[in-house]
Order: structure tokens, then C-alpha cells, then sequence
């Protein structure tokens, strides 16, 4: 018989045993099963943080983007805390002339939670004085009119642009809110724009639009930075100050250079902090790694206990058959053929758990994201997926596991002398 003829028949040899032993073949498969679906459904958890962590960083304004705050001063200099300047529009001055990689800069003043109004329908959100570089250092648009411009600047003009949630909720659902006058905290002002929805969880607002990232993102009213410091704030202090550089490549250059003109500009004082969104994710990276040395360690664990279990499995399953093996070493059967009968069937043991596995990490996976989706706190900014290469490495590394561990049962099965194994009792 050549060899495939002898491993067709160790395959349908070891489908019969697997059926005729129902329950110990699912005993022996089921670390293999809580293994695979430990590592695959892990690994799929994990990618889909990253991705939802991604998601947000996009949200943020991207890798380019960099925020200046007002932070107190150092130890060394508490002592002139009253007269640290704080972040002001001659930042943004200093900025433009000195720094040649940003592109674009928005200072911004937050007046405070207070509610947009119009013929009775009331909304409370956040009202933030900004500029029109706003719009492409989030990397925002225009759903409806148009965003704060220059004019309107200088002219201390009173408009806003309004997040999409606000707009929905103070006006009726055919009404165009463009050029309608809306009450902004007991001022009036003129909307000029509505800024797009943002799209969470992969469709349309619904629910998770008032919720979590969704309200943040598609709520908001933005009025002109010198009109919310005339009518709000009286006086010249900034919230913060965002700058968009050209190229990400950029940013370990530009970052020492706006330490130096902010210095300069402060007169020595370091009453302000630098940050950037890519180190909010080198960081998160760094906790990436961790879950996955963690959980992988876990997932591996499994793994190796059901190879354990699989290998003890086996070579009880030989003790009953050994009279079995001495009858086929009688009629011919060759000691290869023996090993790759039990191998084989040790394969589909393993084969059959990674397969069952994959099902529960499917199921795992799923859980994990619809929670997620639904809690305040994730959003559903992005979905979790099993890609179909973690499933490939998952099984893959359970056939393995399941060999290795078929390997030293398979060969004590196949040097049995036949003549003892058909005395055996």
C-alpha cells in the first residue's frame, strides 16, 4: 500500500475512534479548545483596542496635531506663579513668524457648559471660542454652511457653527439651521454652520450619537476666539493652543522649536506643557505589549496543557489497543504505518478542538465588541473582527501542538513487539 493509501486509512481509522469515544475525545479536546479560543479571541480583542485606540487618535486631529496647555510652574519657579503670563494670541503671533513646519494653529478659549436655546427647545453642551484653523487641525468638515472665517474674527462677529447632535436636538428635523438665530448662554448669535456627523460604530449616530465619544464629537458650539473673550471671558487668557504641522515626519523637530519660542515668549517662564497625540499612543502601544505577553502567556499555558492532555489521552487509548496493533503488525502492517495511524488520529483530535476553538473565539469576540459598543466609555469607534490570518495562525498552532504531542504515543505504539502485544490481556 503507498503512503496515501495508508494515511486515508489512519484518517478514516481515526474519525472511527474519535465517533466510538465520543466523550474522551472531547475530554482530550478541550484544553486545545480553551487554548485556541484564548489566543485567537485575544489577539482579535487586542487589534480591535489598537484600532479603536487609532480611531481615537484620528478623532483627536491625527498624528500632526500638537497641544500646548497651561500647566503651573515648576518646582523651582512656584514662587512667581502670579506672574507666569499663560497661554495668550501673542503665543499665536511668536508661533506663525518663528516655527515654519506649522501649518496651521488654533488658540482656543473655552467659555464654559451652558445651553444653545431656540423656541424652547435647549441644549447644554460645551461653547469653545476658536479660530478657522480649527476645522483642519481636527480634521473636521463642513456638513451644512460654513466655519468660523477671518472676517468674522476681526469683526468680533456674533456667529457659531454648531455640532451636528446640537443642531438636531434644537431644531426641527426639516428646518435649516443656517442664518437662524439661536441663544448661546443669554446671547444671541447667528448660525453660520453645522459641522458634519461623525460617523460611530460604523453608521449613523443613532443611540451612541448622544453617548460617549458621539456626544463629544457631534456636540459643541463654536463661536469666534475675540467674541467669546469680549462677551465670555474678559480677558485675553487662551484655554489651549493646537498646531498642525505638514508632515509627521516634522514632529521631533518642531517640538524643541516651540519649546523655544514659548520660552522666549514667556520670558522664562515654563508655565505651559507640550504634548502630542503620538506619544498618547506610543504609550497605549506599551500597554499593548503587555496584554499580549500577558494573555499570550495564558492562551499558550492552555495550549500546552491540552497537548498534555491529548498526549495522556493517547497513550491510554494504546494500553486498550494494543492486541489491536500486535493483530496488524501480524498481517503485515509496518511499525511506520502504526506511528502514522496514531498520528494522524492525534491530528484530528487537535484539528477538531482548534476548530471547535475558533467557534468560541468567534462567539468571545463578538461578546467583547457588543459591550464595548454599548458602554460609555468605548463608543464602538471600531468594530472587533477575527481576521481570517489570526484564525489561520490559531488553528494552525493547535494542529502543531496537537502533533507534538501525538509524536512520543505514536512511536511507543510503533515499536511494540507484535508477538507480546497479541499475548497481552
Amino acid at each position: 500500500m503507498n503512503f496515501y493509501g495508508t494515511l486515508c486509512g489512519a484518517f478514516v481509522n481515526g474519525i472511527r475512534e474519535i465517533l466510538a469515544h465520543k466523550m474522551r475525545s472531547l475530554l482530550s479536546m478541550s484544553g486545545i479548545i480553551l487554548g485556541v479560543a484564548a489566543l485567537v479571541a485575544m489577539v482579535s480583542i487586542v487589534q480591535g483596542m489598537v484600532g479603536q485606540f487609532k480611531g481615537f487618535i484620528e478623532m483627536q486631529g491625527g498624528i500632526e496635531k500638537i497641544t500646548i496647555s497651561t500647566e503651573s510652574l515648576p518646582k523651582e519657579q512656584e514662587h512667581l506663579q502670579d506672574s507666569a503670563p499663560g497661554l495668550t494670541m501673542k503665543d499665536v503671533e511668536a508661533i506663525r513668524k518663528l516655527v515654519p513646519s506649522v501649518s496651521h494653529i488654533s488658540p482656543e478659549v473655552s467659555v464654559r457648559s451652558t445651553s444653545v436655546s431656540r423656541n424652547g427647545r435647549e441644549f447644554n453642551t460645551r461653547v469653545t471660542g476658536t479660530m478657522s484653523d480649527w476645522l483642519v487641525i481636527n480634521k473636521r468638515s463642513v456638513q451644512k454652511g460654513r466655519f468660523l472665517s477671518d472676517v468674522d474674527e476681526i469683526t468680533r462677529a456674533k456667529v457659531c457653527v454648531l455640532g451636528s447632535l446640537v443642531a438636531d436636538e434644537i431644531f426641527e428635523p426639516n428646518e435649516n439651521p443656517i442664518g437662524q438665530a439661536v441663544k448661546v448662554g443669554g446671547e444671541w448669535f447667528t448660525v453660520v454652520g453645522v459641522l458634519n456627523e461623525y460617523q460611530i460604530g460604523g453608521g449613523p449616530g443613532g443611540r451612541d450619537k448622544k453617548r460617549g465619544p458621539g456626544r463629544w464629537m457631534n456636540g459643541g458650539c463654536y463661536i469666534p476666539i475675540h467674541t467669546a473673550m469680549t462677551n465670555y471671558t474678559s480677558n485675553d487668557k487662551l484655554s489651549a493652543l493646537y498646531v498642525r504641522i505638514s508632515s509627521s515626519e516634522q514632529l521631533y523637530d518642531t517640538i524643541p522649536q516651540l519649546d523655544r519660542v514659548m520660552l522666549q515668549a514667556h520670558g522664562g517662564f515654563q508655565d505651559y506643557s507640550i504634548s502630542t497625540n503620538e506619544e498618547m499612543l506610543a504609550e497605549f502601544k506599551k500597554t499593548e505589549s503587555s496584554f499580549m505577553i500577558s494573555l499570550g502567556g495564558v492562551a499558550f499555558i492552555s495550549l500546552f496543557i491540552g497537548g498534555i492532555g491529548i498526549m495522556n489521552v493517547m497513550l491510554a487509548a494504546i494500553n486498550e489497543r494494543i492486541r489491536e496493533i500486535g493483530v496488524r503488525k501480524a498481517v503485515g502492517a509496518r511499525g511506520s504505518d502504526i506511528f502514522l495511524q496514531f498520528l494522524v488520529e492525534t491530528a484530528l483530535v487537535s484539528s477538531i478542538g482548534g476548530l471547535i476553538g475558533l467557534g468560541f473565539s468567534l462567539g468571545i469576540t463578538s461578546v467583547v465588541s457588543h459591550v464595548m459598543a454599548g458602554s460609555r466609555m468605548g463608543g464602538g469607534i471600531a468594530t472587533m473582527t477575527v481576521s481570517p490570518t489570526v484564525m489561520l495562525a490559531g488553528f494552525a498552532f493547535s494542529v502543531g501542538i496537537g502533533v507534538l504531542s501525538g509524536v512520543y504515543p505514536a512511536l511507543r505504539a510503533s515499536r511494540l513487539d507484535p508477538i507480546e502485544a497479541l499475548r497481552y490481556e
